[in-house]
């Protein structure tokens, strides 16, 4: 189970998490971002839906570190090399898609009948 490793504490910690946006219309803000500071994230909620999420900039810049390296690929000169080379083998063992061709009425036969308004088209060869 998912939420085997919950406890109450955290399942506590979790619910304080979401806060009404209408504290922040109260001027409450400081004292949100204090909460931040203390306990983490805090989730903002307007018409009982989530908005937005807040973070320290510790955490933030902790969750962009760890970003930045998932995103990194370190690869020597020979590697990228190597990888260039495998894409150019397959562009040349692949032949491009050719684009289907088919008629008029094959196409009008799969599309089936157009509804057309009569009046809009005699509107629209007036204006041109």
């Amino acid at each position: 189970m998912a939420f085997a490793n919950y406890d109450n504490a955290t399942a506590i910690k979790m619910i304080h998490a979401f806060v009404p946006i209408s504290r922040l219309n109260k001027g409450e803000a400081g004292r949100i971002i204090d909460e931040v500071k203390a306990d983490g994230i805090r989730v903002i909620v307007k018409n009982n839906s989530p908005e937005c999420v807040m973070i320290s900039v510790e955490e933030y810049n902790h969750v962009m570190a760890l970003a930045s390296q998932s995103f990194k690929i370190s690869q020597t000169p020979e590697e990228e090399a190597n990888r260039k080379a495998f894409i150019q083998r397959i562009r040349q063992n692949v032949p491009p898609p050719i684009p289907p061709q088919a008629d008029r009425k094959t196409v009008m036969d799969e599309i089936g009948p157009i509804d057309v308004d009569e009046e809009a088209v005699l509107a629209l060869r007036r204006l041109g």
